[in-house]
C-alpha cells in the first residue's frame, strides 16, 4: 500500500512538472520568433517596483509571491495560419493543464479569458488570454500562492465592483 501511495506520489509530481514544462516549451517556442513581441519580467524588478509604486502591504505580500511574468503578442489576422496554430496550441495546453476557468468575457471583436491552477504545493499559474481581430496576447503570470489567497483576492475584486 505504502509503494501505491509513493508511486502515486511522484506521479502528481511529474504531472505536475509537466504542465508547467508545457507553458514554459510554447513560450520559448514564440518568444524567439520575430512576428511575436516578447516581455519577461523576473520576481526582482516586480519586487523593486512595488517597493517604489506606493502599493499597500497585502499587494506587496503578493507581489512577493510572484515568480515571474511572460506576456507574447502576435499582431496578426486571426484567421491567418500562424494565429490558428498559435491559438490551437494554447487551447490544448489550457485543456490539458488542468485550468479553471476564472473570467469569460465578450465584447464586440473582443474576447478575454482568465485561467488559474494551483497544485499541491502552491504552485499558481494564470493564464489571461485577449484575443481581436488583428491581435492575441498571452500574459502568464506564475508564483506561489495558496488557494485561499486566491479565492481572497477574487471576492476583494468583486466587492470592489473590478
Amino acid at each position: 500500500m505504502k509503494k501505491l501511495f509513493m508511486g502515486l506520489a511522484v506521479l502528481i509530481m511529474f504531472a505536475s512538472a509537466a504542465r508547467a514544462q508545457s507553458l514554459d516549451k510554447f513560450f520559448n517556442k514564440f518568444s524567439d520568433d520575430e512576428r511575436f513581441g516578447y516581455v519577461s519580467v523576473g520576481s526582482g524588478l516586480m519586487n523593486l517596483a512595488s517597493a517604489f509604486s506606493g502599493v499597500d502591504r497585502e499587494a506587496k505580500n503578493m507581489i512577493s509571491k510572484m515568480k515571474g511574468v511572460k506576456i507574447l503578442t502576435l499582431e496578426e489576422d486571426t484567421n491567418s495560419g500562424l494565429s490558428n496554430s498559435f491559438i490551437n496550441e494554447l487551447n490544448d495546453i489550457v485543456a490539458k493543464g488542468d485550468f479553471e476557468t476564472m473570467v469569460e468575457a465578450r465584447e464586440k471583436n473582443e474576447r478575454t479569458y482568465i485561467y488559474k491552477r494551483i497544485d499541491a504545493k502552491n504552485n499558481a499559474d494564470m493564464l489571461i488570454i485577449t484575443k481581436e481581430p488583428k491581435e492575441t496576447t498571452v500574459i502568464w503570470l506564475k508564483g506561489k500562492i495558496t488557494p485561499e489567497e486566491m479565492a481572497r483576492i477574487m471576492n476583494d475584486n468583486n466587492q470592489n465592483g473590478e
